[in-house]
């Protein structure tokens, strides 16, 4: 089997929404390797969009911010709310994102159920890697942190 292209997980969405605002994608590990980023492109900054309700919505809006009132969601209400005086990014609050940053997780987590699949191996073994899959897909869903 090849070993896969992709910079290993995990990842998560960083940067900050003040001053000159800057989100990427990055590992968690090895120094934050870029996985994602965002080069400015004319007059305007340059920021991912995301699709909220059908319609395309600036990650500025979406943006979870890691000092403050943890519900805050988007620059404009971290500005509003005094518990946020930094605005370091923990994530933007949309699906999408929440799948592209879980993506090496479940990318993992699959791969290990389908060796154990292949093989016969001891229960335990299997509940780790059915619990594995299971947390990959929760993350892709949003429920864990």
């Amino acid at each position: 089997m090849t070993e896969p292209k992709f910079t290993k997980g995990p990842w998560a969405w960083f940067g900050s929404a003040g001053g000159c605002p800057d989100v990427y994608l990055a590992t968690k590990h090895s120094g934050r390797k870029y996985v994602m980023s965002f080069r400015r492109w004319g007059m305007r900054g340059a920021q991912p969009q995301f699709r909220s309700d059908n319609v395309l919505v600036d990650a500025s809006e979406l943006l979870k911010f890691e000092v403050g009132d943890k519900s805050i969601v988007g620059i404009e209400a971290a500005r509003k709310d005094t518990s946020v005086y930094r605005y370091q990014v923990r994530g933007i609050d949309s699906p999408d994102a929440r799948l592209i940053a879980a993506a090496p997780e479940l990318y993992e987590a699959l791969q290990r159920l389908v060796n154990v699949s292949a093989e016969i191996s001891p229960e335990a073994q299997k509940a780790d890697v059915i619990a594995n899959a299971r947390a990959a897909l929760a993350k892709a869903r949003g429920e864990t942190p």
